[in-house]
């Protein structure tokens, strides 16, 4: 389904992708209900702020909460509980069509692509071994990328789960080695599997089963993959 979609839209799909990020530019949400230490950064910024209850905060900006904390993002009747240990992007609170999820799952797969020179993936920035006590590390650590898939579990929780996926997927891309974590691979694929999305959650599950798993998930990842090649068969 994905091949479909690539062939048909690739000329397209940088444009698009850009009018669906514009969309989300014009949001604004209120933080409210805060409880413990959440902090946001802005931009370019550097370093945490404390967010401060009725704060608005834009498509720019990115909340985390420490340990024991917790912050409602409230817009037009919408609200996301980010509970504790989780960081997500305002520009990430998003309602997102089934073939807006398809065209940003292009989008990722275009990004990651091999360069010219067959290096692989684009260069990571993200630097790793830092003291992951902290409750709000760098940006660019290792630690804030597991933030981010907390983050990106509370948009699913919240009806936002094609957005979830996206968010997952930039989160496994500008921070490798999350990609190596089977719980939050499993939960993921299982939305694209929800949804209906079986050659791509075959992809996924595929990766997963060769990462270092437990029998109860490798039993969990096999019995999908067989799921999946009977409801391709049978189609």
């Amino acid at each position: 389904m994905l091949n479909g979609m690539k062939s048909r839209y690739a000329g397209k799909s940088l444009i698009l992708f850009l009018v669906f990020s514009f969309v989300a530019v014009a949001q604004t949400y209120k933080a409210v209900n805060i409880k413990g230490e959440v902090k946001i950064q802005t931009g370019t910024e550097e370093g945490w702020i404390k967010l401060e209850e009725g704060s608005l905060l834009n498509v720019e900006s990115v909340v985390a909460t420490g340990h024991n904390s917790q912050v409602q993002l409230v817009r037009d009747g919408f609200s996301l509980g980010l509970g504790e240990n989780s960081a997500v992007s305002i520009g990430s609170i998003k309602k997102m069509s089934l073939d807006e999820l398809l065209l940003a799952l292009a989008m990722e797969d275009l990004i990651n692509a091999p360069d010219k020179k067959g290096n692989g993936t684009s260069e990571s920035t993200v630097v790793y071994g830092e003291d992951e006590t902290s409750d709000f590390p760098d940006l660019n650590s290792g630690f804030f990328g597991i933030k981010r898939l907390n983050g990106a579990m509370q948009l699913a929780e919240c009806g936002l789960q094609e957005s979830a996926v996206i968010f997952a997927r930039e989160t496994y891309r500008k921070y490798p080695d999350t990609k190596s974590l089977p719980s939050y691979r499993i939960y993921f694929a299982n939305i694209l599997y929800e949804k209906r999305l079986y050659e791509e959650a075959m992809e996924e599950f595929k990766e997963i089963i060769t990462l270092d798993i437990s029998e109860a998930q490798r039993k969990e990842v096999n019995s999908k993959l067989e799921d999946i090649k009977k409801i391709l068969l049978s189609n």
